[in-house]
């Protein structure tokens, strides 16, 4: 790798478009929840009116419209609010209490707003020939973010420390003091880049097992855990082939080289082209051996390479995608769906991870669900091939 790739992998992060799309939408729905849980009963029509005003910002950030400006408004309104909240612990206005959280959703709002504008999957980005846009996050962001991460942890030691927290449903009065410890060591351990994954995934878990038994006790956890996502890299995930174990012991070709697995879809169907402009957009997590080429269903090349295979019922496989692997087997439905998941690594692959738990039955039928209805939701394209820039339309086959 030169040296110019490695400075740009230094400077950037795991994260994808459709990836962090994902996380603005968690972030619209928990600070949609906050709000509309904060609102007083028998609120004033001017505090209603702002709450709705709130609602409809977070409507705009969830779907990525104008949404770092957005943000910057929802963040100042917020902390300013989270300021004036009463706390019910007395003496620890500023270490506790119901403002805290709201605080920490400010704090993702102002981070938000310092992300790349108009990630793919986001209304802003809404035709865009390249999918990738160009658009990654900088990996200072994680960084910073995890330095908000020590703060609030740090914070919930003061108050353990300082006998702030109610401990009456504890076991005893040290437990709490010592989960605090155990919180903050793991949090400024994860100062290190090189130690955070498995830090990150420690006190991730710690924090959501000790609300899972002490839920009286503790504050709500998902404003904390927003944080904890922001301050992640999915690239500490990087894709993986959950049907082949080893690409070496594929067919080679007439070269010596192993060949790359292919993506056959429906030319004709929109929802399948948006399908292959996921993919494309998604893969910065994707080995390059593990990386697809494409060929629509109705090509000669998969003619020559699937449908005139003597084991090969053509029949029986779907119009919509079919995945063939580099040892030359054939998935289809869900199976093809969690394979390609799997092999863009980070949020997908975990995705990939819980869904392959499920029944394939289940996945199948909602797989088929979809498959019946996508021509009627999507227009039918004018070419066989997504449009996209000249580099990616040399990943297709006909």
């Amino acid at each position: 790798m030169s040296d110019a790739a490695d400075a740009e992998r230094d400077r950037t992060s795991g994260w994808t478009g459709g990836q962090y799309s994902l996380y603005r939408v968690l972030l619209a729905v928990g600070l949609a929840g906050a709000i509309a849980t904060g609102l007083p009963a028998g609120a004033s029509g001017l505090s209603l009116v702002g709450g709705a005003a709130a609602l409809a910002g977070c409507g705009a950030l969830a779907v990525g419209w104008r949404d770092r400006i957005v943000a910057v408004l929802l963040g100042v309104g917020v902390v300013a609010r989270a300021t004036t909240m009463e706390t019910t612990w007395p003496g620890g206005r500023w270490l506790d209490g119901p403002g805290v959280g709201l605080a920490t959703f400010g704090v993702l709002l102002l981070l938000h707003a310092c992300v790349p504008p108009a990630p793919f999957g986001s209304l802003d980005a809404r035709g865009r020939i390249d999918p990738r846009g160009g658009w990654q996050r900088p990996r200072w962001l994680g960084d910073l973010a995890w330095a908000f991460v020590v703060l609030v942890v740090a914070r919930g030691a003061a108050v353990s420390l300082l006998g702030l927290s109610p401990e009456a449903d504890l076991p005893s009065p040290g437990i709490g003091r010592a989960s605090a410890g155990l919180e903050l060591a793991l949090a400024l351990g994860g100062l290190a880049r090189g130690l955070r994954p498995r830090l990150w995934l420690a006190l991730g878990l710690w924090r959501v097992g000790w609300w899972a038994a002490f839920a009286a006790t503790s504050p709500d956890p998902w404003p904390f855990l927003l944080l904890m996502l922001f301050a992640a890299d999915p690239g500490w995930w990087p894709g993986r082939s959950a049907a082949l174990a080893d690409l070496r012991t594929t067919r080679r070709d007439e070269t010596g080289r192993a060949p790359h697995a292919v993506l056959y879809y429906d030319g004709d169907c929109g929802f399948c082209h948006r399908s292959v402009r996921v993919v494309l957009s998604e893969e910065t997590g994707t080995p390059e051996p593990l990386r697809l080429r494409f060929a629509p269903l109705q090509s000669e090349h998969f003619t020559r390479h699937v449908a005139s295979r003597p084991d090969v019922d053509v029949d029986a496989l779907p119009d919509s995608i079919v995945l063939r692997l580099e040892d030359g087997r054939l998935l289809t439905r869900s199976a093809a769906a969690l394979e390609i998941a799997a092999r863009l690594g980070g949020a997908w692959r975990v995705l990939a991870r819980l869904l392959g738990a499920l029944p394939s039955a289940w996945l199948d039928a909602a797989y088929d669900a979809i498959a019946r209805v996508r021509k009627r939701i999507f227009a039918a394209p004018k070419d066989a091939c997504p449009i996209l820039p000249p580099d990616l339309r040399t990943r297709f086959d006909y």
